[in-house]
């Protein structure tokens, strides 16, 4: 398997700030470090986009799959829930494989401030499927 450490992020994964750091025995630790591109309103009250937050859970959850077992994973379904605002600062994204079966698979994603990670900012659910080869 290659090191996922090493897999070159996406396009939209780089330009939020988002990169993979640690694989653990039964999670896998990303970190956001926030761009412009992942603000929402970055006048009024600088805060991130939710669809930076949704779009953590997709990769994180990928990640958490392609560790536990590798084979393409594609998201398939995606649940996001915001706690609080999340301010732009760096931030700490876990996820964990809950079920990874022949083709369906699921993970846990939790997302919260870098230097606080008992103050949780967003959680998610992503479902995804591997294609048949």
């Amino acid at each position: 398997m290659t090191d996922l450490l090493d897999e070159s992020a996406s396009p939209l994964d780089a330009a939020i700030g988002l990169v993979a750091v640690e694989l653990l025995d039964d999670s896998v630790v990303l970190r956001l470090d926030p761009s412009a591109v992942a603000l929402g309103d970055s006048v009024a009250r600088p805060f991130l986009h939710g669809g930076t937050l949704a779009t953590c859970v997709d990769t994180a959850g990928w990640y958490a799959l392609e560790h536990t077992s590798p084979g393409g994973w594609i998201a398939v379904d995606l649940r996001c829930d915001f706690l609080r605002l999340a301010a732009p600062e760096p931030h700490r994204v876990v996820a964990r494989t809950l079920h990874a079966g022949r083709t369906l698979g699921t993970a846990d994603v939790e997302i919260t401030p870098w230097d606080n990670p008992e103050r949780l900012i967003a959680v998610g659910r992503a479902r995804f499927i591997r294609p048949r080869t």
